[in-house]
């Protein structure tokens, strides 16, 4: 199980933006009281559909600097 930081270094994102794919269903995650975990397994299934169909991946709305 990966963190949401582990999630977006992976992804090359910030976090916001695995949020924002959490939110959004796109990327399925797991939740331990508040803390949320994304398989290793759903992510890969989750970068193989975005190649596949070409999609990119959606920026964060906010900025964090």
């Amino acid at each position: 199980m990966l963190t949401v930081k582990e999630v977006a270094s992976e992804l090359r994102v910030c976090i916001g933006t695995v949020y924002k794919l959490i939110a959004t269903g796109e990327l399925p995650c797991y939740e331990f009281v508040s803390c949320k975990r994304v398989s290793e397994k759903d992510l890969r299934a989750y970068m193989e559909l975005q190649r596949k169909e070409g999609v990119r991946i959606p920026r964060a709305t906010k900025r964090h600097f």
